[in-house]
Order: structure tokens, then sequence, then C-alpha cells
């Protein structure tokens, strides 16, 4: 059952992100022309990187507080499923008529949101001292990692999709080492 509400708290957490995410906006409207402030969402503007800050922001808090500590890193997989969700939901649901839905894009969503939020949930497990030791062995990662990802996607080089895929794998290996490092953890402290 704790599963299924990481994955609601994720689109939870999503829907957080994307309310801060129309604050920033709302308080740059002010300040900026409608063409300026479109600029500034589809380029590497203040806006990108506060997007995705916001993004694992909403994340660190809700999976730092909410979620079950005994098995963080499993329910931050789903918490990241469903925080995914809602953002492909999202990005798709714009989509023009005519623009082809692309696998690597669906895939980097997915991810990106669990490896992320895997980041954060494992830092929070072994980091329990200091609120401190968390932001910097979570949230910066994790807004690192996204960062990259954001990059890439956005940037356009001649071995765009190949980089993407090499991050992608990178972080399905990484996410796959927490795992085994929190169950490790898990059976030790039962022994």
């Amino acid at each position: 059952m704790r599963l299924i509400q990481s994955f609601f708290l994720g689109i939870f957490g999503a829907l957080g992100a994307l309310f801060l995410e129309i604050i920033f906006l709302a308080i740059s409207s002010p300040l900026s022309s409608a063409a300026q402030i479109s600029e500034e969402t589809t380029t590497f503007g203040y806006f990108f990187f506060l997007a995705i800050a916001a993004e694992e922001f909403s994340k660190y808090i809700l999976i730092g507080k909410v979620l079950d500590k005994k098995n963080i890193v499993l329910n931050s997989l789903f918490f990241g499923l469903g925080f995914s969700a809602l953002e492909m939901f999202l990005v798709y649901w714009n989509y023009k008529n005519g623009t082809p839905v692309e696998l690597i894009g669906i895939l980097g969503i997915i991810i990106i949101h669990i490896s992320t939020a895997i980041i954060i949930g494992y830092s929070l497990k072994k980091n329990t001292a200091t609120l401190i030791s968390g932001l910097f062995f979570g949230l910066i990662p994790a807004f690192l990692v996204h960062l990259a990802y954001n990059l890439l996607r956005v940037s356009e080089t001649a071995h765009q999709k190949e980089l993407t895929f090499v991050l992608l794998a990178l972080l399905i290996i990484a996410d796959i080492f927490f795992f085994i490092k929190s169950k490790n953890a898990v059976n030790t402290e039962t022994i």
C-alpha cells in the first residue's frame, strides 16, 4: 500500500513543482515581455534552471518529510514514477498535432525522475544526521543530474541521442547500485 501512496505523492510533488514554476513565471511576467518569457522557457535562461530547482526541491521536501524511511529507496522509485507520469501527461498533452512522440523522450522523463528521486531517497537514508548533508549529497546531485539531462535534450549536438542514451544507461546502473546498497544496509541492520 505504501508504494501506491508514494506513486500518488509523486504526482502531488509534480503538481507542487508546477505551482512553483507558475509562481516564478508570474513574478517574472511584469518584468518581461511575453516574447522574452517564451524565449526563457525554451532556452538556457534563468527559468530553465529555476524549473529544475523547483522540481528537485519539491522531491527533496516530500521524500524527506513524508515517505516511509524504512524502504525509502523503493518508495522513492514509485515517487519518481508518479512524478514522471504527470510530467509525461503534461508534456505530451501539449505536443502539437503531427509531432511524433519519441521513445527516448518518454524513457528519459521516466528514468530522470525515478533516478533523481532515488538519489534523494538514498541520500536521506544514508545521511540522516543533518539536513545539510542530505541537502549536499541528495538535492545538489539530483539537480546536477537533471540539469545534465535537460541540457542534453535541449542542445543540438552531433551525438545528442547517443549522449542522452549513455546518461540514461548510467542512471539505470546507479539506480541498481543504490537498490543493492540499500538492501545490504537493511540486511545488516536486521542481523
